[in-house]
């Protein structure tokens, strides 16, 4: 995982403690998935990808190993280092928290997966797809 990648993780979870509003790996998975995939103008995913982490579809929606791995890595000092991002990317991440980062995991997921276009009673035909692929079979 690059170092820019890490950051933004490191980032987001700072962020999110300090709101209180912080709910564990499955939201940060989310939340990474949204800034890299969400478009706020258009208020939609897109297949460009902010940090180039790969996505696929599995129960709980929307997952990345690379994001799992370096998730599970994460030490108490990393946490407690400062972090600088590019402003974009940093608006990026504090407007994606802003819009979903108070919200409770499985609403979440549930909003990812919709905005993918994928339902709970269809969501065993995507299992294991990448969302990028996904992306690129809708007509926008």
């Amino acid at each position: 995982m690059s170092k820019k990648n890490k950051d933004v993780l490191i980032y987001l979870i700072k962020s999110l403690m300090d709101k209180k509003s912080f709910y564990g790996k499955l939201q940060v998975m989310k939340l990474m998935f949204l800034i890299e995939h969400f478009n706020p103008e258009k208020r939609r995913i897109e297949k460009k990808s902010l940090l180039n982490n790969k996505y696929y579809i599995y129960d709980l929606g929307p997952f990345s190993f690379e994001i799992s791995d370096e998730f599970d890595k994460l030490k108490e000092k990393d946490l407690e280092r400062k972090i600088e991002l590019d402003e974009s990317i940093r608006n990026k991440v504090d407007l994606i928290i802003e819009n979903f980062g108070g919200i409770e995991q499985r609403v979440l997921n549930k909003k990812c997966m919709e905005m993918l276009g994928i339902t709970i009673e269809n969501k065993g035909r995507f299992l294991g797809f990448r969302v990028d692929e996904i992306v690129k079979n809708k007509n926008y």
